[in-house]
């Protein structure tokens, strides 16, 4: 039995252009994407007998079961190197879910990396070509740090971002959910009829082309951003298809102190989360870990205990 275990971060889109949709009905993208230090925990058990994929979210029932991305990240490792091994995945949830921020898509990475390294795959294409299976933005979690991402987003090249301290506002509410489905669809129609890009900042500036057409429908999301912009961050933009808005601060205690400066307009009253983040240079990669029933954990505890 092979025990491994991964973070899975967020990230932000720092830029995101839509191109028009391509034959296969996704659209072509170039976007700057960047890991963030909010991260979710993912264990995965590779068992020593043929068994199932399970896959468990303490407290997200809902997440549970074969319809994760996790546990299809896993049964599209087993498929296509023709492995029947058991695999239990654990996900300590910390990453909200359906907010813009990859959370579904870093788990299922994380789960390919350690399938990876327990089965002893090098070849980088074959990961590569699972993770793409998977979902459109698995690719980015599978490389070293920041980079700018162009065709469905599986073409990457490393970037140079400088540190960012960061407040993001995840509105809990279900009316407000966005499926990214759901973003790029109303973009189209958008385009369609000539609207004009409201909300998108210029220039060298962040900038999302799904914001408008997500703003315009769901226009509660605009008066996050105003909120925001009002506590000192720069050029404030959602994240990928939303519907979390990202404000930018130019140190931690700024970012700290806007926080708590919309923490007074109880925004937790509002179901709006304030989550102060900053983002990584590097990926962390996979360790190995001990069930904490084993004997050899419980006499490693023992052994490091003062005395």
């Amino acid at each position: 039995m092979i025990r491994l275990r991964a973070a899975a971060p967020a990230k932000v889109n720092l830029v995101l252009r839509v191109g028009p949709p391509r034959a296969d009905g996704f659209h072509e993208l170039v976007t700057l994407m960047v890991p963030l230090d909010l991260a979710d925990e993912v264990r995965v058990v590779v068992r020593d007998a043929p068994g199932p994929v399970t896959c468990r979210c303490p407290g997200r029932p809902d997440l549970d079961g074969s319809g994760n991305l996790a546990a299809r990240a896993a049964l599209a490792m087993r498929s296509r190197l023709g492995r029947r091994e058991g695999v239990d995945i654990r996900i300590e949830k910390r990453i909200p879910v359906v907010a813009g921020l990859g959370g579904g898509s870093s788990d299922a990475a994380a789960v390919i990396r350690c399938l990876a390294r327990a089965w002893g795959v090098r070849d980088r294409r074959l990961i590569a070509d699972v993770a793409l299976s998977v979902g459109s933005d698995v690719p980015f979690f599978l490389g070293s740090g920041p980079a700018w991402a162009r065709g469905r987003g599986e073409r990457l090249r490393p970037a140079s971002v400088a540190p960012r301290h960061l407040v993001l506002l995840y509105p809990r509410d279900p009316s407000l959910a966005i499926r990214s489905g759901d973003a790029y669809r109303w973009l189209d129609e958008d385009r369609a009829a000539g609207m004009p890009r409201r909300g998108r900042p210029q220039g060298r500036r962040p900038e999302n082309d799904l914001m408008a057409p997500c703003f315009a429908r769901r226009p509660s999301l605009e008066t996050l951003r105003g909120w925001l912009a009002d506590a000192g961050a720069a050029a404030p933009i959602m994240s990928g298809s939303g519907p979390t808005i990202v404000g930018s601060f130019a140190g931690a205690g700024p970012a700290r102190t806007a926080a708590r400066k919309l923490a007074r307009r109880r925004l937790e009253g509002k179901g709006v989360e304030v989550i102060v983040a900053r983002t990584l240079a590097r990926m962390r990669g996979v360790s190995p870990w001990k069930s904490p029933r084993s004997a050899s954990f419980r006499s490693a505890r023992t052994s490091s205990r003062r005395t």
